[in-house]
Order: C-alpha cells, then sequence, then structure tokens
C-alpha cells in the first residue's frame, strides 16, 4: 500500500495541479478580454471629446490595458515573460474606427518540459461615439444632418423615438366594443387585413390606429424602428405629432 501510494499521489497531484492551471489559464483569457473591453469602450466614448487626431489614443489605451489587468491578483502567472510577455497595440482610425489586439504566450505548467508554449492571439473593436443622443428629437448640432425614425411600412418620418405612433400600446377589447369605440382621430375601427378577427371574443387595438386585430402579435401591431439620415427617408413625410 506505500509502495502504491507513493505512486499514486504524485500522478494526483500532477492532475490536480494540472487542472487547476488550465483554470488560471481561463481566467486570465477571459480578464484580458474584460479588460481590452472596458478600455475600448470608455475610448469609444470619449473619442470626439477628448482626442483631436494625435497619437495619444494608442498609448492611453495600452496603458489602460494594462492597469485593469494589474487590479487582478497574480495576473500574468501563467504567461511567458509575465507582464513584458503580453503585447497590446492599439490602432485608430480618425478615431472612428479603434481596435485593440494583445497577444501571448501560455508557458506549460513543468516549464522545463520540451513541449513548447501555446500563443493566444485576441482583439476586439469598436466605433467611436457619433454624438447621437436619444430623446433629442433629431435636432441638428454644429450643422449635422438630421436623424430620424422610420418604418419599414410606414409612410411618415418621426423625430422623436418617443412619438406616440412608433410606441404603440395595445389594448384588448371585446369585439362588440368596437361598434362604438372610435380612435384618437374621431374614426372607426375596422377589422384588419392581415389576421382577419372573428366576431366575438377579444380583439387587440391601439389608441390611433383604425384597425382591430384577432391576434396580439398581428403584424400590423408590430413596429421595427430605424434611425437613418433624413435625406434616406425617401418620399416619407413629417408625422404630424412630433414633426
Amino acid at each position: 500500500m506505500a509502495l502504491e501510494g507513493c505512486l499514486v499521489l504524485p500522478l494526483f497531484l500532477f492532475f490536480m495541479s494540472t487542472l487547476l492551471y488550465g483554470m488560471e489559464v481561463v481566467r486570465f483569457q477571459n480578464n484580458a478580454f474584460s479588460s481590452m473591453h472596458r478600455a475600448i469602450s470608455k475610448s469609444c466614448f470619449l473619442a470626439y471629446e477628448k482626442y483631436g487626431g494625435s497619437g495619444e489614443q494608442e498609448g492611453d489605451l495600452c496603458k489602460m490595458v494594462r492597469e485593469t489587468l494589474d487590479q487582478e491578483p497574480f495576473p500574468y502567472l501563467c504567461v511567458k515573460g509575465g507582464e513584458m510577455g503580453m503585447k497590446v497595440q492599439a490602432e485608430a482610425d480618425a478615431y472612428e474606427n479603434i481596435s485593440v489586439k494583445i497577444d501571448y504566450d501560455i508557458k506549460p505548467f513543468i516549464y522545463f518540459l520540451p513541449i513548447g508554449t501555446l500563443k493566444i492571439e485576441d482583439g476586439i473593436f469598436g466605433h467611436g461615439f457619433t454624438g447621437y443622443v436619444p430623446g433629442n428629437c433629431g435636432k441638428p448640432e454644429g450643422g449635422t444632418e438630421i436623424y430620424v425614425y422610420i418604418t419599414e411600412n410606414g409612410t411618415r418620418y418621426h423625430l422623436s423615438d418617443q412619438c406616440t405612433y412608433l410606441r404603440v400600446k395595445v389594448q384588448a377589447v371585446s369585439a362588440e366594443e368596437t361598434e362604438n369605440m372610435r380612435n384618437g382621430s374621431g374614426e372607426k375601427y375596422t377589422a384588419c387585413e392581415r389576421c382577419k378577427p372573428v366576431k366575438g371574443g377579444l380583439v387587440y387595438l391601439t389608441a390611433w390606429g383604425n384597425r382591430y386585430h384577432g391576434e396580439s402579435d398581428c403584424s400590423a401591431l408590430q413596429r421595427t424602428v430605424y434611425m437613418v439620415p433624413q435625406s434616406e427617408a425617401g418620399s416619407r413625410s413629417a408625422c404630424s405629432k412630433c414633426g
């Protein structure tokens, strides 16, 4: 039993150590990606406010990635060469397209074994903040083009993403009630041509629509909203409520 213990125990310890080391490698990969994500998110947000076309941003990005990793306990435990073994590269295209790349080698658990290293490369891409602020009603700043909101089949464009024509509130009523109901424009409700509701039971309608629907998920009740420059709104005219 003593002989068996002498043989099995080292193998067991080697197996557990290798497993824990593998978990450490995964942890470092996650931390490295998280540090890149945090750095590039902050840089994209500040791109137009802070940086003015110099090479300052690339250096700041690399510094932020390393500073985030340095906050972790033993951050480079599995990296060959430690902190100096990890290369961080950052690129910025007029501060609109920003990318960060890292590469490093994972050293083996038993460093003197001739099994080589595992090379890891990772990267992340972001786009500089464009200046759009939700709820600004599409008003231009500094002579920039107005952005408007449209739907795929709509005939109007909207200056506010909070317009009631875009934020549809569906209510359920009995089919009999629709005979005496009128919408916000005073129009009478008629049956939807898509879902073809039958008489009796519940139907679904909106305050400003002129149709009642037999299904709450009828495609006529759905709104897919796109934000586009006003020049791409086509023949759509301005909304009578928010335009």
